[in-house]
């Protein structure tokens, strides 16, 4: 294998042997859940034991692992570790911004078609609850298209756009930079959901130009689930109202006086007692991509989404609903199949051949993630196993 392919035959042996649950099943839904490495997985369970065994007493400093996770997402976005509040998942991030705006009855929100619950159902709610207009854009990866769709939708009480930089359905990348420059010409806050994009995809956020951005740790990241993070400007960050305020929320605090002062950077949105091993577990899962190379872990991923359009745009029926280009997509691709009901195609594919992938109900379509751990095998055992179902074998 080429080094301009991503990953040489040594480096997959040794990945494949980290990933041990890969010899019972091929694993195509990365962007679910992402599967752990195994000295990823034996930190983290190393660390909860220690801790739940032995609580302050144990020695671990959790806080720095904590900390050092900070600063790694902070460095993958191209932002400062201070602007990032670490949480459980991308919806925790997403809902400390849309929770924190003071909304008016009538104010509007941009988003698109193709969102996840975890912006999706916060703004259903926003619109029951507080009388907000929210309007849903078609999805496209033309920045143009993108362009005039928010022009043709944006009102005088626009407040704020939402999108995600890589749709959770098709898999499409958005052009966010050139939508989130629209907003902010227009006196307008942008969030982005980067579900789908660190960890696969470079990003960087003074680029994309967005006020706050949400993220996980449990899928391209590799990291336990209860992982996440919300990156917020400095400068958009005292417009949130902070709903939830704990232990470590406050830089100072003193019953006598009153005084609630608000920490300046992100650690404001933490509060509480978590899962300090996590953490732990986490760091250890980006120690592990880091060692590998998140430039080599993209490469790869394309190479393997190539072979998947190939394999795929030559059966009668199939139909990509991810856009081709380089610059359209990331790792994950979603086909619809003529005539067939994706749902029996992926289970299907889950009982026959022990081949997971995820369903699209709303797109009758079967997504399909690449992966640091999949090969070219995959990609071909999947094909060969869609094949065979359509032809009704």
């Amino acid at each position: 294998m080429s080094a301009s392919s991503g990953m040489d035959t040594a480096t997959m042996e040794r990945i494949r042997g980290d990933f041990p649950g890969l010899e019972r099943f091929i694993y195509l839904n990365t962007g679910t859940y992402g599967l752990m490495p195994e000295p990823a997985v034996e930190t983290l369970l190393h660390a909860t034991a220690t801790l739940e065994r032995e609580g302050v007493a144990c020695g671990m400093d959790f806080a720095a692992d904590a900390e050092r996770c900070r600063h790694a997402i902070g460095d993958m976005i191209g932002g400062e570790a201070a602007d990032i509040a670490l949480t459980r998942n991308a919806t925790d991030g997403i809902n400390l911004a849309l929770a924190g705006l003071d909304w008016s009855d009538g104010d509007q929100v941009l988003t698109t078609d193709e969102e996840h619950e975890a912006s999706l159902h916060p703004l259903l709610h926003l619109q029951a609850t507080r009388g907000i207009t929210v309007t849903r854009l078609p999805c496209s990866d033309d920045p143009q298209t993108m362009l005039d769709r928010l022009n043709g939708a944006g009102s005088r009480q626009l407040r704020l756009l939402v999108t995600s930089h890589v749709t959770c359905e098709t898999g499409t990348r958005l052009p966010v930079a050139e939508m989130c420059a629209w907003a902010r010409n227009r006196g307008v806050l942008s969030l982005v959901d980067a579900a789908h994009t660190c960890g696969v995809l470079p990003v960087d956020v003074r680029a994309i130009g967005c006020d706050f951005m949400a993220g996980n740790g449990h899928k391209w990241l590799h990291g336990p689930k209860g992982t996440g993070w919300f990156w917020s400007s400095a400068e958009s960050r005292d417009r949130l109202i902070v709903r939830m305020v704990g232990a470590g929320s406050l830089q100072a605090a003193n019953p006598a006086t009153g005084q609630a002062d608000l920490h300046p950077t992100a650690q404001r949105f933490e509060y509480g007692s978590r899962s300090w091993a996590l953490a732990t577990g986490w760091k250890a899962s980006m120690d592990y991509l880091s060692g590998i190379g998140y430039d080599r872990i993209r490469r790869h991923s394309e190479r393997l989404v190539d072979e998947l359009f190939d394999a795929l745009s030559s059966m009668k029926g199939a139909r990509a609903l991810t856009p081709r280009s380089p610059q359209g997509r990331a790792g994950l691709i979603c086909f619809t199949f003529d005539g067939h009901d994706a749902t029996d195609v992926c289970r299907n594919l889950r009982e026959r051949y022990r081949i997971h992938t995820r369903l699209v109900p709303a797109r009758n379509g079967v997504r399909v993630s690449a992966a640091l751990y999949n090969t070219s095998e995959h990609i071909a055992a999947f094909a060969a196993s869609v094949d065979q179902h359509l032809s009704g074998l």
